[in-house]
């Protein structure tokens, strides 16, 4: 059985790589780290991967602090990886586990961290360009573009430029989903699922006008079930997969986007809003103002077209959510009516005054 710390490769290879990385995944409810490594395999040439250090759930177990000042790594693990690695390994391993590194030391160690300045970005050269064109799926460029640009509207895609796709050259399947999992952590909670609606490229499943900008006014229902179509569909993209081992169901890396395509929600769209409110002063008429009555919940019930009871139980979020939707089906321009339309409002923010 596997223990931390163990190498998990029979033997080290003939020819040492420049590459090392740091593996994250989920095992038994609980984050586990490894040090893994990017290799060609000589026979087919396939871009491979494979573990040569796990560091368990506690990668800081493996850092050994010299004063109060610097630190260094287990001797165990700087030999264990020195044959896989052309070059220093413990270097290469030590900037790994920086983010594992005591605060306060790391608060004193910064200031002199790359000191050499950034180095200069070079021109993308003919062969870069051949290989991005050969290396680098659809699904990974969507992706980069979200990260660099935050565009839900992708139409850019192309114009993209061919220097921000360096960073995957050369990277097997494994290791660019652990860089993507490493850059995907500075989304706030309401960006998540934009992200995902914009690199499963769920607008070209809808005709409305609106999708690129605001995916919130789109079906829901229609949306979860192309999800789920749209993440079948990667999941058996064998170019894709090209280097990995065939899975039996769904994909780790994918059932990782269904949860958190499930677990949030869109943030609330000020585009619809406006639209909202737009559309209600163009039709707005003066009457002095009357008292607040209490609502009915009959007649929220039948406006809403959901039980008295389920809108009773419903949170704030569960309850705006239902609005937008009602919202945009109730809208004169989608072939709904005015006096639906207002009282739909009107009931909304009664409802939300009784909480």
């Amino acid at each position: 059985m596997k223990k931390k710390g163990d190498i998990v490769s029979v033997s080290p290879p003939i020819q040492p790589s420049k590459s090392l990385y740091l593996a994250r995944e989920i095992k038994d409810t609980r984050m586990h780290y490894s040090l893994r490594q990017t290799y060609r395999d000589e026979a087919g040439g396939l871009l491979l991967h494979r573990e040569i250090f796990a560091l368990g759930d506690s990668p800081q177990q493996f850092i050994i602090y010299l004063g109060d000042h610097g630190y260094g790594l287990d001797d165990a693990l700087t030999e264990a990886i020195s044959p896989y690695i052309a070059g220093d390994g413990a270097e290469m391993a030590e900037k790994l586990l920086w983010p594992f590194v005591r605060k306060e030391v790391r608060a004193k160690l910064e200031p002199f961290m790359n000191r050499g300045g950034r180095p200069a970005i070079t021109k993308v050269t003919a062969e870069e360009q051949a290989a991005i064109d050969r290396e680098i799926h659809l699904f990974d460029r969507r992706r980069l573009h979200f990260l660099w640009y935050g565009a839900i509207d992708q139409s850019g895609l192309y114009r993209m430029p061919a220097k921000l796709c360096r960073k995957l050259l050369g990277k097997s399947r494994d290791e660019k989903e652990q860089y993507f999992i490493e850059r995907e952590q500075v989304f706030h909670a309401d960006q998540v699922k934009e992200y995902l609606f914009t690199i499963f490229d769920l607008q070209r499943h809808f005709s409305q006008s609106y999708a690129r900008i605001m995916p919130q006014g789109l079906d829901q229902d229609e949306l979860d079930g192309f999800m789920v179509e749209e993440l079948c569909r990667l999941n058996e993209d064998k170019e894709f997969w090209l280097g990995m081992d065939k899975a039996a169901g769904l994909r780790p890396y994918l059932i990782r986007y269904l949860i958190m395509f499930f677990d949030y929600d869109f943030s609330a769209s000020q585009a619809l809003d406006d639209y909202i409110r737009q559309f209600l002063n163009s039709h707005r008429q003066f009457r002095f103002p009357q008292k607040n009555k209490p609502m009915d919940m009959n007649k929220a019930s039948e406006i809403f077209g959901e039980p008295a009871e389920s809108l009773a139980k419903m949170n704030d979020r569960e309850l705006t959510r239902l609005y937008r939707r009602r919202a945009k089906e109730l809208h004169p321009d989608t072939g709904g009516e005015h006096d639906k339309f207002v009282r739909l409002k009107e009931a909304f923010e009664a409802l939300l005054r009784k909480r």
